[in-house]
């Protein structure tokens, strides 16, 4: 970050801040007026006149309009891409970004565990799919699939209190495939996993982190990688995932779920002329 000190009106304790502040930024973030003050050898009313000197109410205002900067926003990450391209150059590194992303998903991939998820949706009532955000089009492609086989699909679209209208539906042998990108959780993904262990229904929770209260909480977890969180975050794995337990899902009752794509084709035939694809 660039902060444009106005060091010409700066005593030598206040560049002396700044020089740290510029130097060991994410240090300041974590740290208290007490603790700057003692690093640097400074008095803390120093440290408090530094903060006022250069545009801020107090270090808890600096702290807080620092992270407002930092936090990466669509346009940035975009901007960050095409910043890194040399004649285009940057777009063709995108490819292997992407790649690097489904490499770290293969280290942290467990077919035994995809395997349990696919025989949990199989042996589920029902089977609910939720997501928000850019993860919409994982929750279309997997209702879109799963479909084909005859399972009894539900997608919940709703938000805020709104997802209750969904909720009351679910039922102990039910299980509730959750879209989950991002560390916080979401309000929602909070009720959901509340209702589970009211209801006892299961969780299979597909998110980007490898530590967080969501693989805590659901009953399976896969992990597909989407970059960090100031980057401009990649679906390539998180659809990959989707796509492998699609066909893990297909192995379980191979005849029941084979018959029904037979009988998705005869009927393409039959109205080919009709409905043509």
């Amino acid at each position: 970050m660039n902060f444009n000190w106005q060091t010409r009106d700066m005593t030598p304790a206040q560049q002396k801040i700044a020089e740290y502040v510029e130097r060991h930024l994410q240090t300041v973030l974590l740290s208290t007026e007490q603790e700057l003050a003692d690093t640097l050898g400074l008095s803390i009313a120093s440290v408090s006149r530094f903060w006022r000197s250069t545009g801020f109410n107090n270090m808890k205002d600096f702290k807080k309009k620092t992270n407002q900067q930092m936090t990466p926003t669509p346009a940035k990450k975009i901007e960050s891409i095409l910043s890194q391209s040399d004649e285009g150059e940057g777009l063709s590194n995108h490819f292997h970004t992407a790649m690097n992303h489904l490499e770290f998903t293969a280290q942290h991939f467990s077919e035994e565990t995809l395997n349990e998820a696919a025989k949990l949706v199989s042996q589920s009532n029902h089977v609910y799919i939720y997501a928000q955000g850019s993860s919409v089009g994982l929750q279309d492609l997997l209702y879109f699939r799963l479909a084909r086989y005859g399972l009894s699909l539900h997608k919940i679209e709703h938000s805020g209190s709104e997802l209750l209208e969904d909720m009351i539906h679910l039922k102990k042998d039910d299980v509730l495939i959750l879209l989950a990108f991002g560390r916080k959780v979401l309000p929602e993904e909070a009720v959901i996993f509340s209702e589970a262990k009211n209801i006892g229904y299961k969780v299979i929770a597909l998110t980007d982190q490898l530590v967080s209260a969501i693989s805590d909480q659901a009953d399976i977890t896969l992990f597909g990688s989407r970059g960090e969180p100031w980057e401009f975050h990649s679906m390539v794995a998180p659809t990959l995932l989707i796509e492998i337990l699609i066909i893990a899902i297909s192995a379980y009752e191979k005849d029941v779920k084979l018959n029904q794509l037979d009988k998705l084709q005869e009927l393409r035939k039959r109205y080919k002329d009709v409905l043509p694809r």
